[in-house]
């Protein structure tokens, strides 16, 4: 099927997704599927295949591709809001990837690491955080956890079922959802708790991915 749904208004769209992901599920036949909506692919999909200058770049399921995009590029494509990108400097030491950042200094152990990729080793290196606005908690007390840094709220944008806020820290600009509609003042200090084992790392030269994230689908699991 090529892109068949293009042509039809929102609701209609949305109804003709749940309809054929059905009919997918009750006959089990095999559908090859062409779109360049990134909502179509996650929503509708069993498994993805990313196409970037007419090759395959990345294949794997939704929850793959949304949680551990192989570059900046899918990561940039896949999500809505769009992924944060966070200026950071690396190394690694062949053990440990630390990451510093507006947000910190974290530090990943060598098996969350991508090991077939180039990454400078012993050595300072620019780097990309990846960090998606659903991972980003607003606080407006202290709530003493490990990763909390403090924030200021930039804007506030109600979107009926959610709020996107944006925030500073620092120079360091990005994006937060909270569920339902929630009110925050023009430059309120905030606290931010921030989820490491979430993130996704990236070396800036290459685009490429250098350390996963965790993936976390499951009512009430933790990082």
């Amino acid at each position: 099927m090529d892109e068949p749904l293009s042509n039809l208004d929102a609701r209609l769209r949305i109804d003709m997704r749940a309809e054929l992901k059905r009919l997918h599920r009750e006959t089990g036949t095999t559908i090859i599927y062409v779109t360049h909506d990134q909502v179509e692919a996650l929503t509708m999909s069993t498994k993805i295949a990313l196409f970037k200058e007419g090759e395959i770049s990345q294949i794997g399921t939704p929850l793959d591709l949304y949680t551990n995009p192989i570059d900046l590029q899918a990561a940039d494509f896949i999500g809505n809001p769009r992924i944060n990108f966070i200026e950071a400097k690396g190394c690694f030491d062949g053990e440990t990837l630390r990451v510093k950042s507006a947000f910190g200094e974290y530090a990943y152990p060598k098996r969350t690491i991508k090991l077939d990729e180039e990454i400078p080793a012993d050595r300072e290196f620019d780097c990309v955080l990846g960090l998606r606005p659903e991972m980003v908690d607003i606080y407006a007390e202290d709530p003493h956890h490990n990763n909390t840094v403090h924030a200021q709220v930039y804007a506030n944008q109600p979107a009926g079922s959610e709020t996107l806020v944006s925030l500073t820290v620092g120079d360091t600009e990005f994006l937060a959802i909270q569920v339902g509609l929630v009110e925050y003042d023009m430059n309120q200090n905030v606290y931010v708790v921030l989820h490491p084992g979430r993130m996704n790392v990236y070396n800036k030269e290459t685009g490429r991915l250098i350390k996963y994230a965790k993936t976390k689908h499951k009512a009430g699991a933790e990082d």
